[in-house]
């Protein structure tokens, strides 16, 4: 559905294009009620009519809805024109990682905070039971204010929460397991491309991979046909690979343990990572402190430690002189009576 400038759907009137993709058209738009804009997405009218999209579409809707997190964007509302449904949600300034990682590999510090971002996101997102299960560069949107916003659910799995009867029931049956492969080669799990069962865990492995790729600007796995790349998801050990050297060592243990094969050998949960990672940062943060504490310490500090430094030097230049003026006088007293004794030896006839 082609939308101009001035166009109204329900309260939101089009302001302008933003995007488009396979799941519609997204438009900057106003809502005249509340007088603030929205970022307003529409279905295409041939997904509209499609049952696979339709269902995506309002799963995405429902998972987004269920959340309120400050790094997930948020939903504000959903409706439908002329039999077409669309969502509203938050507007975004900024860009999107994936065309971040154009301009090359990512600071260390900054790309730390990111993946601290998306694993706090993700951790909200597990406690209410979804699983994004397509965590990827394309969707996370860094804003202008340094947050990183995660995006698009919508091929999220929404079930029961963690620890509730119905969580535990459906891991003995062996929880979602899927027909069909969802995701996107070069960051699904090893279980989401054998097709098997999945649970929060397979979220962690995803974003192993983005947090890798931001640190050494190559993707973990990266290989010229989809059923390679799937392959080397399930064989190949990015420690190994050369590009590894280019992210610090320190980090390295967070990354790899994220991207372990077996998901009983990763990081339990998005919020184990999360914690790691702050630990992580606080560390950095006291060592840095240390560096510059005595800059930070108050000038009278300053000028205490000036006049015990003086006075402790001054006490030892004038033991100094103590000691030099005693030996003086030793070796003059020592030196008297030889003088004395030679002189009338001298003076006979």
């Amino acid at each position: 559905m082609a939308l101009s400038t001035g166009d109204l759907l329900g309260p939101y009137e089009i302001i302008a294009p933003l995007g488009k993709g396979g799941m519609g058209e997204v438009y900057r738009a106003r809502d005249v009620r509340l007088g603030r804009e929205v970022a307003l997405k529409v279905l295409p009218e041939t997904g509209a009519n499609d049952a696979e999209t339709l269902a995506r579409f309002e799963r995405e809707a429902r998972a987004v809805a269920a959340l309120n997190h400050p790094n997930i964007l948020s939903i504000h509302d959903t409706g439908e024109h002329r039999g077409v449904p669309y969502a509203v949600t938050e507007l975004l300034e900024g860009e999107n990682l994936s065309d971040r990682l154009r301009s090359g590999p990512v600071a260390p510090k900054r790309a730390t905070e990111i993946a601290c971002q998306i694993a706090d996101g993700l951790a909200a997102a597990h406690a209410r039971g979804v699983i994004h299960r397509d965590i990827k560069p394309e969707n996370i949107f860094l804003t202008n204010d340094g947050r990183a916003k995660i995006l698009d659910f919508g091929i999220a799995r929404i079930g029961p929460r963690p620890g509730d009867i119905t969580s535990r029931m459906a891991a003995s049956r062996g929880s979602s397991s899927s027909q069909f492969v969802m995701g996107t080669a070069g960051y699904m799990s090893p279980e989401q491309v054998r097709g098997k069962p999945i649970d929060f865990r397979t979220d962690v492995f995803s974003l192993g991979a983005v947090f890798y790729e931001m640190l050494t600007g190559r993707r973990a796995f990266d290989r010229p046909t989809m059923i390679e790349t799937m392959t080397s998801v399930l064989k190949d050990d990015p420690a190994k690979f050369p590009e590894t050297e280019k992210i610090p060592p320190e980090i390295r243990p967070f990354i790899f343990r994220s991207l372990e094969k077996d998901p009983a050998d990763r990081y339990q949960a998005a919020r184990d990572l999360l914690l790691d990672l702050r630990a992580f940062q606080a560390e950095q943060t006291h060592e840095a402190a240390e560096r510059v504490q005595f800059r930070a310490e108050p000038p009278w500090k300053h000028r205490r430690t000036r006049v015990l430094l003086r006075a402790t030097g001054g006490v030892l230049l004038f033991l100094l002189g103590i000691f030099v003026g005693s030996c003086w006088q030793r070796g003059r007293m020592a030196g008297s009576p030889a003088a004395s004794s030679s002189a009338p030896a001298g003076s006979r006839p």
